[in-house]
């Protein structure tokens, strides 16, 4: 698998925050991506291109952590952690934005709009309304507060929706492919879990790579998991997969602290 300077650098950094409190030297961050038979240069020109869209923050010389631009879409990747304390009972209804009277020629808006919607876990049900079920503890007003963090247009609509008719609630149920989802848990969980009893006996150099490409992987489904309730999904497989994907980050960081030699 292929894996950036800059993914590298963005990724080691926000990771890594509760071991080495997000800041790192140059030196650290050109180690990391020799895992990755990253150049030193490539890092160096990742760091200037990070800097200079607000992504990256230079506290002291030669020291780096991730800038306030980063730091909405990072705190909703840390936020995986916790996704079963987001997940409530679903009583039939959904939350729904409608968008189409948003304008569409505003390519940064709306590609931030769609992001926003994505990591939320909503579907479009027709042009321009999307929906998911109603079942975040967040709440709508929890929900439209966190859609608009994360760049939805102040002027969109966020509201509940309840009484589909038949065909509307047939077509609503059926816009995530859950069975596609299921496989994804199972398939993570045996990965995980399978990867988890042989990194101590591998190389560090191997151990560290495998650690940071599967836990990424498991990371990038939990962020995006639009966290269904039953019975569109069964729970019981998710809460699996994320229970041994935190034993596997706990243990992949302390990896990464061996490394890259911090106390």
């Amino acid at each position: 698998m292929n894996v950036s300077a800059k993914a590298v650098v963005l990724e080691v950094l926000s990771a890594g925050e509760s071991i080495y409190e997000g800041v790192l030297p140059v030196r650290s961050l050109v180690q990391a991506a020799s895992v990755f038979d990253i150049a030193e240069n490539s890092v160096r020109v990742a760091i200037v291109r990070l800097r200079a869209e607000g992504l990256l923050e230079s506290p002291g010389r030669g020291e780096y952590r991730l800038g306030p631009s980063a730091q909405v879409v990072n705190d909703k990747i840390h936020g995986w952690r916790t996704v079963s304390s987001r997940v409530g009972d679903w009583d039939g209804s959904w939350t729904a934005v409608f968008t189409a009277d948003l304008s569409r020629t505003d390519r940064p808006a709306l590609r931030r709009r769609l992001r926003a919607l994505r990591y939320l876990g909503f579907e479009e049900l027709k042009s321009g309304l999307f929906l998911r079920p109603n079942n975040l503890t967040l709440g709508v007003d929890g929900i439209r507060d966190e859609l608009a963090a994360l760049g939805l247009d102040a002027d969109a609509s966020v509201f509940r929706m309840e009484e589909l008719n038949p065909e509307q609630e047939r077509r609503a149920r059926a816009l995530w492919d859950s069975p596609r989802l299921e496989q994804t848990y199972s398939k993570l969980h045996g990965e995980l879990t399978l990867s988890l009893d042989r990194l101590e006996e591998l190389p560090l150099n191997d151990s560290v790579r495998e650690a940071f490409l599967l836990g990424r992987e498991g990371i990038r489904h939990v962020v995006l998991d639009p966290l269904l309730p039953e019975p569109l999904v069964d729970e019981d497989k998710r809460s699996g997969m994320v229970n041994v994907l935190q034993n596997y980050c706990d243990k992949g960081l302390n990896l990464w602290a061996r490394f890259l030699d911090i106390e």
